[in-house]
């Protein structure tokens, strides 16, 4: 049992905290958009916050997709298959760009009608269309690295796609600058230019990671060739897998567009309130992020290797520090919340809604990390995606988007309560994960019938 432990924290300081810093760098690039929209007034705060959820649902199906890729790569990386781990790439890239179309196509030619989907605000709809207009267009960047990094995360190599975040955020951060408020001679464009600095840095991160996995031969990037050929019952088995993941994600966020539209419907002051703590939650959630991101990875290691107890062991580490570090986290944000905050140029009601969001996030973070471990880590890694589709669609919309409406259109609580009876979903997420968790249904090697 020591060694299991000795491997376990060996392999969270090699896994989870490069998984960690990557998720920190990618949210500290919305709220660096944030921070510097958040200088020209509520009417910038709002557009950029329903441009940026219209974004978040195409970032969720291919988080879903990557997802996918991820599992059944940790497990071919635990019997050592390159050949099916290169074909792996080519059969997620194949159907990320499906994705991306999809998706890219409306909200690039028809802005308007697709920010008519969260706001009748004309002002917020003309400021918000040539914000996502050019957004768009990062959509497959964003696809293709997002797949790269889940065969490189799954493999073992973490360090690059966290290389290349870091040089992502420092490139958007100089071109924030430059192209927001024209200095050094560049145009003064303002939301246009907080766009355009987002999607070039998009680009330059996908094009960094795939040069420099083909350069150095790393798992999945070898020649075109390698993509084709995939084994069939691989690709039907990893249909099975992931549509349920997918489709988790979508319900997951189509809820979040219900919230976003429930808060935007209350009031542009509840809904640039709102909107101020996106980064924050972000932040926060990328923090914690690479603990669920290396459940996945070393969980499914173990399942694919077949080491079954080592798998359980790791989960039952995983769910306790999990908690007890976001417990510690939540604590901070509630203490820097009025700090965090003053950093926007908002109303004084804005300023103070943003303060009480704030603290009910903190209080119940522990249970969303929680969660993250327990679903799309622990449970996902062992092809449990049908159950977790089911858990997350019926908390979402049995309990979350009924009590939602009925709180703000029926009863007419402030925004902060609204927001509070809605994370109860979460709890209840909690318990019936836990519960799983502990018959062992979920633990499967996926891979035991599929060779290169």
């Amino acid at each position: 049992m020591k060694d299991l432990r000795t491997d376990f924290y060996s392999n969270i300081y090699k896994i989870a905290i490069p998984v960690t810093v990557q998720s920190l760098i990618m949210a500290l690039l919305t709220l660096t958009d944030q921070l510097m929209v958040g200088q020209l007034g509520d009417v910038a705060i709002a557009s950029v916050g329903i441009s940026v959820k219209i974004y978040g649902i195409i970032s969720v199906v291919l988080a879903g997709l990557a997802t996918g890729v991820s599992i059944y790569a940790a497990q071919f990386w635990g019997k050592r298959d390159d050949k099916s781990t290169a074909q792996l790439l080519g059969l997620g890239l194949l159907l990320g760009f499906g994705i991306s179309a999809v998706f890219t196509v409306p909200t690039h030619f028809f802005p308007q009608s697709s920010l008519r989907l969260f706001t009748q605000d004309l002002v917020l709809i003309a400021e918000g269309a040539g914000f996502l207009k050019i957004i768009s267009l990062s959509y497959i960047p964003v696809m293709l690295t997002m797949i790269y990094s889940a065969i490189l995360r799954a493999t073992g190599h973490v360090k690059l796609p966290m290389l290349a975040s870091m040089a992502a955020v420092g490139l958007n951060i100089l071109l924030n600058y430059l192209l927001i408020y024209g200095k050094f001679g560049f145009p003064e464009w303002g939301l246009k230019g907080a766009a355009t600095a987002t999607l070039i840095a998009r680009l330059f991160e996908c094009c960094l990671i795939i040069a420099a996995a083909r350069k150095f031969r790393l798992p999945g990037a070898t020649h075109v060739r390698g993509w084709f050929g995939v084994n069939r019952v691989l690709v039907a088995k990893f249909l099975r897998t992931t549509y349920p993941i997918v489709l988790t994600e979508l319900i997951w966020v189509l809820g979040e567009t219900v919230y976003a539209i429930i808060y935007s419907r209350m009031g542009t002051a509840e809904i640039t309130a709102m909107t101020l703590t996106y980064p924050l939650q972000n932040l926060s959630i990328g923090l914690l992020s690479g603990l669920a991101s290396a459940a996945g990875i070393m969980i499914g290691n173990k399942l694919g290797a077949d080491e079954q107890e080592a798998a359980m062991d790791y989960s039952k580490r995983f769910i306790k520090l999990g908690i007890l570090v976001s417990l510690g986290t939540g604590a901070l944000l509630a203490g820097l919340a009025p700090f965090y905050v003053s950093i926007f140029q908002v109303s004084g009601e804005a300023h103070r809604m943003g303060i009480h969001l704030v603290w009910v996030f903190a209080a119940f973070l522990w249970v969303k990390v929680g969660n993250m471990i327990l679903a799309g880590g622990i449970l996902n890694s062992g092809g449990d995606s049908k159950f977790v589709f089911m858990m997350e669609s019926a908390a979402t919309w049995l309990i979350g988007v009924p009590s939602g409406l009925l709180m703000s259109f029926v009863w007419k609580q402030p925004v902060f309560l609204v927001y509070m009876i809605l994370s109860m979903e979460e709890v209840v997420r909690l318990v019936i994960g836990l519960t799983r968790i502990y018959s062992r249904k979920w633990m499967k090697n996926l891979v035991a019938d599929l060779s290169a």
